[in-house]
């Protein structure tokens, strides 16, 4: 046995700091084999009586979790919750479930190299397991870079590419010699996760997660010469397109919705600009902003002369050099990626955001674009699409019926041999899609519903069947493909607790929570983290809210107007642009959101319909369901530098 065999764990007790993951089970260390090397005492997380002693849920999400041996003979699947490799046969009439392999911690994706070898990626535990699958045990355990996320096979001579996300990294090593220090690509973008390999294998593709869309926002609250004095309030200066009113209308030169008289003078705000493909900066009014952003004009707003913000999506990365080049302007959030076998066209399916536009009832149920971009590899031209081409987008809710029509959240896309055809999953959706070679949909239905967050496809045209793993429902669905509808449904083992199963969908359910049913609130605290945008939610029709009563966790007391010195001003409903917050470790830690105005996730109800556009707010009941499983979320430490780079990335989102 290897001498760096990494012994089967769980999520019991486990936490991370400072890049490290520090493990022991509840029964203290094991012996496994021959002998372990001691870890230091972890840190043990406080007892939370939603969840229990012992699961930790970081909601890691999922990338490759599904795939098949070269043969054909076995189907393979990450239990992420249970830390293991399932591993069934595809010998008979149904998938069968022949073994399980404990692996690390949080398994996300999963890639077999050859018939009886398997490599694992694990997310936490920053590591990949080498599995075995004539013995059915880990033979090898390999440290990666901070939060890996998926793997491929790629290169003469063949050599394995490891995403790694929280260090924009993409590692390199050796198959024939896994100890050896693998090669490190820099990608200049921020969170590489889905890979995958051109039909040569000569190439290897590299989507960017958190890519952004070209957006960024201008100071406008502060004076320069007060206690924050950058970035300099770029929105008053009287050289700017509305020659210093501050806020800007938002339609000609009036406000989309009317302000209500009785607000007063609202607050002085920043404003989101986005560059468009004449590469303008330009606001929702059609106001140009360039001259302050990259112009002459742009140390008014904190920049230099020429600031760019570069919106790479998509990493090309040459086997043979380790060079890397980009294409770009696909969408926000790069989700998945395939090729076609049969063109070599990249498959990118992800989600796109309107968030340039401002005032909640402008964007009500209309905020978010499911999108399928189609890259050409070698000029890195692309066509991007919608995946919901029957949402027009010009009203807040639509029937029931039409919303099931819908898929929300992509997070897989595989293409049969001879690239005609094309399915992709949708997490939130609960459905999986059937398009062609140019994106459509060409499906016998609008959708194949399966079970609750599908997240990995695996194409079995052998056995004409498409195997679907939904992770929230802990099974997976067998789709036949001659008449596109589900054969089977195989469960398996899930640890999680109860509130993590039946409160999870209120924060993913597009088809439940939105009135287009391609949205939720996930669509913006994306697996339970953020989008890593700014928005402008406020309201000019809105009320103000005193401050009565509210906002007193930070022990300041006097939090009412003319009971201060410069007294505290009430909450005006145009507040101008916030970037969005985790849902992470937030309950117990109210009140919520920015300003601190939210006393409790229950004061965020009214936004399913004022924000999604559906029809109805949650019940109490599923109000608590949700707060349930949203105090199961467990916060990932980030290293010092990783942390700084975020924070200097949401400033200018």
């Amino acid at each position: 046995m290897s001498s760096d065999y990494e012994p089967p764990m769980n999520n019991s007790f486990v936490t991370r700091r400072r890049g490290e993951t520090l493990f022991c089970s509840a029964l203290g260390l094991a012996i496994v084999g021959v002998g372990l090397a001691l870890h230091p005492a972890p840190e043990v997380p406080p007892y939370n009586p939603r969840m229990g002693p012992t699961f930790v849920n970081w909601e890691t999400p999922q990338v490759y979790p599904i795939d098949k041996t070269p043969d054909g003979t076995r189907l393979l699947v990450c239990n992420t919750a249970d830390n293991r490799l399932e591993v069934f046969s595809l010998t008979g009439a149904a998938p069968v479930l022949i073994g399980e392999v404990p692996v690390g911690l949080d398994p996300v994706s999963v890639r077999a190299r050859t018939n009886t070898e398997v490599w694992v990626v694990n997310h936490i535990s920053d590591s990949i397991s080498i599995v075995n699958l004539s013995t059915m045990n880990v033979v090898r355990s390999i440290r990666t870079g901070d939060e890996p996320c998926d793997i491929v096979f790629a290169g003469t001579p063949q050599r394995a590419f490891v995403s790694c996300a929280a260090i924009n990294t993409v590692q390199v090593f050796d198959p024939a010699n896994p100890a050896a220090a693998p090669s490190a690509i820099a990608i200049d973008a921020e969170q590489p996760r889905a890979l995958a390999v051109s039909p040569d294998g000569a190439t290897v593709y590299a989507a960017v997660f958190e890519s952004g869309n070209r957006s960024t926002i201008l100071g406008g609250g502060s004076t320069g010469d007060g206690t924050i004095n950058f970035p300099p309030n770029a929105v008053s200066v009287a050289g700017g397109p509305y020659a210093g009113v501050n806020p800007p209308p938002n339609s000609g030169a009036a406000f989309s919705p009317a302000k209500a008289p009785a607000n007063g003078t609202p607050p002085r705000v920043g404003q989101i600009v986005k560059k468009n493909n004449a590469g303008l900066w330009m606001d929702d009014n059609n106001r140009n902003w360039t001259a302050l952003v990259s112009g002459a004009s742009a140390a008014q707003s904190g920049r230099v002369v020429g600031w760019n913000l570069p919106d790479r999506d998509l990493a090309v990365i040459n086997t043979s050099s380790l060079g890397v080049a980009y294409a770009t302007t696909l969408m926000n959030l790069c989700m998945a990626i395939g090729v076609n076998p049969a063109t070599g066209m990249v498959s990118v399916v992800g989600t796109d955001a309107i968030n340039e536009v401002r005032f909640e009832p402008n964007i009500n149920g209309k905020f978010i674009r499911v999108n399928l971009a189609r890259v050409d590899p070698g000029a890195l031209t692309k066509v991007v699409g919608d995946l919901n081409p029957h949402l027009t987008y010009t009203t807040t809710t639509i029937p029931q019926a039409q919303r099931d029509r819908a898929i929300g959240d992509p997070r897989a896309i595989v293409w049969n041999a001879a690239g005609t055809k094309g399915y992709v999953a949708g997490m939130g959706s609960n459905n999986v899609i059937v398009i062609n070679a140019a994106g459509a949909r060409a499906g016998l239905q609008e959708t194949i519903p399966v079970a609750q967050g599908p997240t990995g496809l695996c194409l079995d045209e052998a056995r004409g069947k498409l195997y679907v793993l939904s992770r929230f429902d802990a099974s997976v669905s067998v789709i036949d493909l001659t008449s596109e509808t589900v054969a089977q449904n195989i469960p398996f083992f899930d640890p999680s607790p109860t509130a993590i199963k039946v409160g999870r969908k209120h924060l993913y359910d597009t088809h439940k929570s939105s009135g287009l049913g391609q949205a939720s609130c996930a669509s913006c605290h994306v697996d339970a983290r953020m989008d890593r945008l700014a928005w402008d939610l406020g309201d000019p029709s809105g009320a103000v809210v005193p401050l009565t009563d509210r906002n007193l966790g930070s022990g300041q007391v006097g939090l009412t107007p003319a009971t201060t010195t410069t007294p505290y001003q009430p909450y005006h409903p145009m507040k101008g642009p916030m970037t969005t917050q985790t849902f992470q470790d937030i309950i117990g830690h109210e009140p919520l959101h920015w300003r601190g105005d939210r006393d409790g996730l229950e004061d965020f109800n009214g936004a399913f319909v004022s924000l999604q556009g559906d029809d109805t707010v949650l019940t109490p009941q599923e109000m608590q369901e949700f707060e349930d499983f949203v105090a199961t979320l467990s916060l990932i430490h980030i290293s010092e530098p990783t942390r700084l780079r975020r924070i200097s990335y949401a400033v200018f989102c």
